[in-house]
């Protein structure tokens, strides 16, 4: 696993290490500086109209946003004709943490205000993944659950392995700053009362044995609590923060 800084820019955090070997991948996650992104408890056209914005800036007319639950239920979405019109066309995905889609044209999104933001990307199968993994769905296994539906695609009888699989765990909360109680240590087989929790070291653990290689993994360096200013952090907000969206995409050539 390496350890990248994402690169700064427009109220963005983009992950160039991706987006320098394919042109038309597009990877990031916005900051505080581009305001709340959030979508629970948010009207469907603030909704709409923030990530129609976001979605044509990268160069994209339909964009997905899920309802997450913190659960691990994930949408998978097949390919389809980008829109004729010169609009964007926003779909709400539901309640679900995470979404896989086949092909390109569709940019995915995601909000994260301290759990990680996961990236998956398959060059040779021309599939994306991003999941949202808060310590519920890590320990519920979202992410080894969304890299087999991935390389599998979504005939469920066909054979898969990870092959050139790449995942990036993005900015969240660090294990210095995520202190956990009894109830979370349990659900990861851990006793203890209070303990400091790596919640991206856990989904580095699983994606290795999900079969990702060592060079094909990557998490940010940043932290959103002690790391940069304008990263919203729930915890070191005390509850007040935004939400950051996290965001995926091949463009169309």
């Amino acid at each position: 696993m390496t350890e990248v800084a994402e690169i700064a820019g427009d109220g963005m955090l983009r992950l160039s290490r991706w987006e320098s070997l394919d042109p038309n991948v597009v990877c990031g996650i916005t900051t505080a500086k581009r305001g709340d992104l959030a979508v629970v408890d948010a009207s469907p056209e603030r909704v709409a109209s923030a990530y129609s914005d976001l979605a044509r800036e990268l160069g994209f007319r339909q964009v997905s946003v899920p309802t997450q639950v913190h659960g691990t239920d994930l949408r998978e979405i097949g390919a389809s004709p980008v829109p004729d019109s010169e609009g964007c066309t926003v779909h709400l995905a539901g309640r679900v943490d995470g979404q896989l889609a086949d092909g390109s044209g569709w940019l995915l999104a995601a909000t994260a205000a301290d759990c990680v933001p996961v990236y998956l990307w398959s060059r040779e199968l021309g599939r994306i993944g991003l999941i949202h993994a808060g310590w519920r769905g890590a320990a519920g296994g979202i992410l080894p659950l969304a890299i087999r539906r991935l390389v599998r695609g979504f005939d469920r009888d066909s054979p898969g392995a990870a092959g050139d699989l790449r995942v990036h765990l993005g900015p969240a909360i660090c294990g210095r700053c995520y202190e956990v109680d009894t109830p979370v240590l349990s659900a990861f087989g851990l006793g203890g009362r209070r303990a400091q929790l790596d919640l991206r070291g856990i989904l580095v653990a699983q994606a290795a044995t999900a079969g990702v290689a060592p060079e094909a993994l990557t998490s940010s360096r940043y932290c959103t609590s002690c790391g940069p200013g304008d990263l919203h952090s729930h915890r070191a907000s005390g509850g007040k923060a935004g939400r950051m969206a996290a965001f995926l995409g091949l463009r169309s050539d």
